[in-house]
């Protein structure tokens, strides 16, 4: 038995230091993109020093690993994120990686790989709308960020999830993203993520900003996945994203790359 417990204990040290390794790539691969606003050339949006989100296995799609990488704005916004995602299956049995963007902002953004051009998207990913029937942003940081919460709980996202069938997704209760600044436009804000399995298929933002009759409350949905997406808000649809196919385009708000080993 002692041997059978240090085999399995040397198993998982292995397992471990192939997870460290493969994070390290996954690191290095999200650092060689740079992007910029199309408004702001020469301003890079700052790319998140560690995952917003780490996968691990997903059965259900084949991935053997993979993390969520964000860009953020002078804000704290996150404006794109990068999902880089290990693929084993009968089209790749020594596997594949790939990149998948999705551009969270309201601009277009042009973007480089270890300066060649790369993904640009040319149109915006979000658009933000007011939400009218909820209490006004409260006074302190740590009351919004409760507010945020109850507010998250009455959005609801489903998934056509690998063409098959539409998936309710699970709202992860603590936000991937907490950004904004008192005495500017958007005084606090938070990410959300909905996702099957522990795999992030789409977001919401929730946003307090300044407005002409003080501070309200904003939402925008957008997707980090390719397939069709659905969002309600207290049981009302806010949006409709359908599939995202031909998803080779580098100047569309969603893009992915693949590179088989």
């Amino acid at each position: 038995m002692p041997g059978v417990t240090l085999a399995i204990l040397a198993g998982l040290v292995g397992q471990a230091e192939k997870a460290d390794t493969r994070l390290g790539f996954m690191k290095a691969e999200a650092a060689a993109y740079r992007f910029e606003r199309q408004s702001q050339r020469g301003v890079p949006l700052k790319l998140g020093t560690e995952p917003a989100f780490r996968l691990g296995k997903q059965p259900a799609d084949d991935v053997e690993d993979g993390a969520i990488f964000l860009w953020l704005g002078d804000d704290g916004r996150p404006e794109a994120s990068l999902q880089i995602f290990l693929v084993k299956n009968a089209t790749a049995p020594n596997g594949m990686w790939a990149h998948e963007f999705n551009l969270l902002s309201t601009e277009s953004l042009v973007g480089t790989r270890r300066g060649l051009p790369s993904w640009s998207p040319s149109r915006p990913g979000v658009d933000y709308r007011r939400l009218t029937d909820v209490p006004k942003p409260r006074v302190t940081p740590a009351l919004r960020a409760r507010q945020m919460r109850d507010i998250a709980k009455d959005f609801h996202v489903t998934d056509y999830f690998k063409d098959k069938a539409w998936s309710d997704l699970r709202l992860l209760p603590t936000p991937v993203a907490r950004y904004g600044k008192e005495g500017t436009p958007v005084i606090d804000g938070a990410l959300f993520v909905f996702a099957i399995g522990t795999d992030p298929e789409a977001c919401v933002f929730l946003e307090a900003r300044t407005t002409d009759t003080g501070s309200e409350w904003f939402f925008a949905m957008a997707s980090l996945s390719c397939f069709s997406l659905k969002g309600s808000y207290k049981k009302s649809e806010v949006w409709d994203l359908p599939r995202r196919v031909p998803a080779g385009n580098p100047n569309e708000p969603y893009y992915i790359t693949v590179e088989k080993l």
